[in-house]
């Protein structure tokens, strides 16, 4: 019997350097005052949510403030995005989430803006006649 998708968007793989910062209320604090902050490493990407690679447990159903960060090493990005979500599944590889609330435009204009960073950054390596020094700007 084949397994039904349950996923009603596509995903893609991100880059390699993107990641993710969520947060979320303490459930061992009855007061919920309390957060916790997890990092990871986003794998797939969509309009309605994302799987962040986390060795944490998180319960599914939890409400989560998420930050994604396409180009985490740059001190001046511009490319962070904030968005609601919640988890929909947790396992030993991390956590599929569905997002309440981005703004699909701002999503866009990172995916663009990275994409764009990414063909500067290969052209100044390896440009036509270089000698191969891979200078960068």
């Amino acid at each position: 019997m084949a397994s039904k998708q349950r996923r009603t968007s596509t995903r893609s793989r991100v880059w390699p350097d993107t990641q993710a910062t969520i947060t979320y209320a303490d459930p061992s604090q009855p007061d919920q005052r309390s957060s916790v902050s997890l990092k990871g490493k986003v794998r797939d990407l969509g309009s309605n949510g994302m799987f962040l690679e986390l060795r944490e447990f998180v319960a599914p159903n939890t409400s989560l403030h998420i930050e994604i960060l396409f180009d985490p090493s740059s001190h001046v990005s511009n490319l962070p995005i904030k968005a609601r979500g919640e988890t929909v599944h947790s396992n030993a590889d991390g956590i599929g989430i569905r997002f309440t609330a981005i703004d699909l435009q701002r999503l866009q204009k990172c995916i663009v803006e990275k994409m764009n960073r990414v063909d500067r950054e290969s052209k100044s390596i390896y440009t036509i006649g270089s000698t191969g020094s891979g200078s960068t700007e």
